[in-house]
């Protein structure tokens, strides 16, 4: 066999090529929990702020394409910050959009200081516990915002402790728990710790 067909087909049967490389990061597609990708949590921030630069993952209990296979979901605004905690006993994972998901450790936890924007943030490494307030800028249907209180990253109704919508041209005001594993804030305002 000639040296350029060698190298073919040993690139076509080279399974590591297959497989996603979560060191590196793992992107769009839809992965098998144990196979492709290990269960544990996922961080990701879009590369782009605008209305067209989100990502979505959904948690999947199998592959049949149908709406039940779908444990939990969510999308991540442009600009923000995602996290998903991906169960064991998941089949798989969907992520869709230019993300790359990488697992949750000491090596790309945010820092967003003292104001924090749009994102699933974890608490007490890259947010303070604390009253934290904000104003949403403008006043139309459109222009306020949410945040949730969370137990956990599965991005089911279950990790939800409190949540509270703000709307546009209100003041709001939230006070993370120390004992809170995460907050989540959308929309487009600027949460300051007191």
């Amino acid at each position: 066999m000639p040296a350029d067909e060698a190298e073919e087909e040993e690139a076509e049967t080279d399974p590591a090529e297959d497989e996603p490389q979560d060191s590196q990061g793992v992107g769009a597609g839809i992965w098998e929990v144990g196979a492709d990708i290990e269960a544990g949590t996922y961080v990701t921030t879009p590369p782009g702020d605008g209305a067209f630069d989100g990502c979505y993952v959904a948690r999947l209990s199998g592959f049949s394409g149908e709406f039940e296979d779908i444990i939990a979901n969510a999308n991540i605004d442009g600009g923000g910050r995602g996290r998903i905690t991906i169960d064991e006993s998941d089949t798989g994972v969907e992520f869709t959009g230019d993300c790359t998901w990488q697992l949750a450790g000491e090596d790309n936890l945010a820092d967003p200081g003292a104001e924090v924007g749009r994102g699933v943030w974890e608490v007490g490494t890259e947010v303070e516990p604390g009253t934290y307030v904000t104003q949403a800028e403008e006043d139309g249907a459109f222009d306020g915002c949410y945040v949730a209180r969370l137990s956990g990253f599965s991005a089911e109704f279950e990790d939800i402790i409190a949540n509270e919508n703000i709307d546009g041209g209100a003041q709001g005001r939230i006070t993370i728990d120390e004992s809170d594993t995460g907050v989540e804030f959308s929309g487009e305002c600027v949460w300051t710790l007191q």
